[in-house]
């Protein structure tokens, strides 16, 4: 059995708007608008995948650190959660260089277009937790979910909204998400690897 020690980064990209409104008339103001929080958080473009955004990490990586950093975080990196619908991310990366990991994420401010020669999509990634085990990853995913549904309502958005949103939030519309974040960890244990929780030496990271 080979012991390795991980660290698990949660992290939201987000989508800034690139229109601005200039003007304001009474028929703008009688259109019901969505809650800003959903504006700044829409879901990801379709052709944005989990394979997409790791080769982008990398990328982001060596053109930070050079060779050098993508040499000692290659081995464990990994993407073992990406929610389109909500833009989630959940990347495994080594203990020992996890803050080289989420300084590269700090710089990557694009991802690729949809197509070879198409404009950069324009992102911000915010890190919102570094936990020692998937399965605080997962306990704040969805605390997170739960909360945005509050704020939803709280918003003046109707009940049965709230509950598309943690639909969204868990990738599924029958109850089912939950089943797929704890799937995560049979996976690593049939690959031989176990990760130490020891987390009192962990820096949590939460908004």
């Amino acid at each position: 059995m080979v012991r390795i020690k991980h660290r698990y980064i949660l992290f939201d990209i987000l989508y800034p708007s690139t229109t601005t409104t200039t003007t304001t008339s009474p028929s703008t103001l009688s259109t019901p608008q969505p809650p800003s929080f959903i504006l700044f958080s829409h879901p990801s473009p379709s052709h944005i995948s989990a394979q997409l955004l790791l080769a982008n990490v990398r990328s982001s990586i060596q053109s930070v650190f050079g060779d050098h950093g993508l040499s000692v975080t290659q081995p464990s990196l990994r993407i073992v959660y990406f929610s389109p619908s909500t833009s989630t991310v959940i990347l495994r990366v080594p203990r020992a260089h996890y803050g080289l990991v989420w300084a590269s994420l700090t710089f990557m401010d694009t991802l690729p277009g949809p197509q070879r020669g198409s404009p950069a999509v324009r992102c911000v990634t915010r890190v919102v937790r570094v936990s020692g085990t998937i399965r605080k990853s997962e306990e704040e995913v969805l605390r997170r979910a739960r909360r945005d549904i509050v704020r939803a309502k709280r918003e003046g958005r109707e009940d049965e909204d709230g509950e598309n949103i943690l639909g969204g939030l868990l990738d599924q519309n029958n109850g089912k998400g939950s089943a797929q974040l704890p799937s995560l960890r049979a996976r690593e244990e049939e690959e031989g690897i176990v990760d130490l929780d020891d987390e009192d030496d962990l820096e949590d990271i939460s908004d």
